[in-house]
């Protein structure tokens, strides 16, 4: 049988181990915590980006004839520092484009313009790009317009 002191010591040395296995866990749960509750742009959030894609006609000799809210322009999203577009979406009868369910961060929105034949591109198109800066998740934020052009 064991003493009362032998008793004792075992009981003192098992708490130090499960402190110190205690202590240890903790520090290991709030490293993947830290890390990993850092959202990123993207969707998954509350925020929404709404705006409209206002495109502007010139007839052949250059001179400006018109301007209106275009329906059916594609308009693309990028998510952070991406080097790719992430989703697009089309404008509505209003010219209206919107992109809900986002994170805070920084986003790229754009649409394609024609090039002006004064100074004309290879592609014959050029991207016309907004840079948004989403600063609270369930942030709405309207955009200027996206102005493109028609030659």
């Amino acid at each position: 049988m064991r003493t009362l002191l032998q008793k004792f010591i075992m009981k003192r040395r098992f708490k130090k181990t499960a402190i110190k296995f205690n202590i240890l866990t903790l520090l290991i749960l709030f490293a993947f915590i830290s890390n990993g509750c850092t959202k990123k742009e993207g969707y998954g959030g509350k925020s929404t980006i709404y705006g409209k894609v206002l495109e502007r006609k010139y007839n052949n000799s250059g001179q400006f004839q018109n301007e209106y809210y275009v329906s059916e322009q594609k308009v693309y999203i990028i998510f952070g520092d991406e080097d790719f577009y992430s989703d697009e979406v089309r404008t509505d009868y209003e010219g209206k484009f919107k992109f809900s369910f986002l994170y805070a961060g920084n986003y790229r929105i754009y649409s394609y313009s024609e090039c002006s034949p004064i100074d004309p591109c290879d592609s014959g198109v050029e991207d016309v790009m907004l840079e948004i800066k989403v600063l609270n998740n369930g942030d709405v934020v309207i955009t200027s317009d996206l102005v493109i052009e028609n030659w």
